[in-house]
């Protein structure tokens, strides 16, 4: 990897945004002025785990001769009278179009070459995203996990501009109306908030529910905006968007406990080796069946990897070791899969 481009890495993994809402709360992920994992067994590695990581032999060099991601034609909904079954499609890394009942939904939305605070180096996509972010249909709400440079991309949202309601955790919204976003296209929520939106007669229910991550943008401020998961929800069709997360016995029990199961989940799988240094803040395979499970997610797919070289697993890891899990569990290959870049899958909506 070049200087410039490790550089960058160490600033995502080891460093944290420049904005904030904690509070000194009773609220146990509030840590006065920064937020924290309640029931992480240890906190997330800084600046020199990264280097450690980062050298070791567990890290894996990318070759673009032998890891090519899968692609396939998407069938996303463009216009039209609204579809009474869900369309999903992976755009490509946590970004995933939800559409049902004539309303978009899009998460994490990154469209940029370079995960990165410069658009020249850094992380660079190795796998371009399914659908360009002029050709999209109109997005009604875009729902964001944390501010990482993989899932929180500025030019991504300078396209998408005040069109859309932007549903995120706290401390992110100024982040938004510094970037353009009018103040009130901005809805900020702590874990366990609910809000609502209605297009066209037609309701959807967001909850900001638990995630065991950490945030970060700039160079000194380490977590003062919050991560979340997310529950997107309409009367017939239930979603749970993993944003990007470690696994933990608690926090995703309480989430089906207190919501319910859900028609689909959407999880991450990737970015996960060296375990030593991923496993508080990135499940792997066996753990993301684990979420699956927990959350009691009738079908699930896997996203957060085959787009940017983030970790030492190797770019096809993700699903190869998610076959081999899922076959050790005996959990059927429809209930939890990968799809390839671009591929949409079409689920039937249900009465609750």
């Amino acid at each position: 990897m070049r200087l410039t481009t490790f550089l960058i890495l160490l600033v995502l993994c080891a460093t944290a945004s420049p904005s904030s809402l904690a509070d000194e709360s009773s609220k146990p992920h509030h840590a006065g002025k920064t937020f924290t994992n309640p029931h992480a067994k240890q906190a997330p590695k800084g600046f020199f785990g990264i280097i450690r990581a980062r050298l070791s032999s567990e890290w894996m060099t990318y070759d673009k001769r032998r890891d090519i991601v899968p692609r396939a034609d998407h069938q996303i909904l463009t216009s039209g009278a609204p579809s009474n079954n869900a369309t999903v499609t992976w755009v490509g890394h946590a970004t995933v179009l939800i559409q049902h009942r004539g309303i978009n939904v899009i998460t994490d939305p990154m469209f940029s070459d370079f995960a990165s605070p410069v658009s020249f180096a850094g992380p660079k996509r190795i796998t371009q995203p399914a659908i360009t972010i002029e050709n999209l249909p109109t997005i009604h709400a875009v729902v964001l996990s944390h501010d990482h440079y993989d899932h929180l991309d500025k030019a991504s949202i300078k396209q998408l501009g005040d069109a859309p309601t932007y549903f995120v955790p706290l401390g992110i919204k100024r982040w938004l109306v510094n970037q353009g976003i009018n103040d009130d296209r901005v809805v900020e929520m702590d874990w366990w908030d609910e809000a609502q939106l209605t297009v066209n007669g037609v309701e959807l229910r967001l909850t900001s529910t638990p995630a065991q991550h950490f945030s970060g943008r700039g160079l000194f401020n380490r977590n003062q905006t919050l991560w979340s998961s997310w529950r997107i929800a309409w009367q017939d069709f239930r979603v749970w968007f993993g944003g990007d997360t470690g696994y933990n016995e608690i926090q995703f029990k309480q989430i089906s406990e207190r919501l319910g199961p859900v028609d689909l989940g959407i999880i991450p799988i990737g970015a996960y080796k060296p375990r030593w240094f991923m496993q508080t803040v990135h499940v792997d395979p066996a753990e993301a069946l684990q979420i699956h499970q927990d959350v009691q997610a009738r079908r699930s797919i896997g996203i957060h990897w085959g787009a940017f070289v983030l970790s030492g697993e190797g770019v096809l890891a993700p699903p190869r070791d998610l076959d081999q899990a899922r076959g050790e569990l005996a959990i059927p290959q429809p209930e939890f899969e990968t799809l390839a870049v671009g591929e949409t899958r079409h689920y039937k909506s249900r009465t609750f």
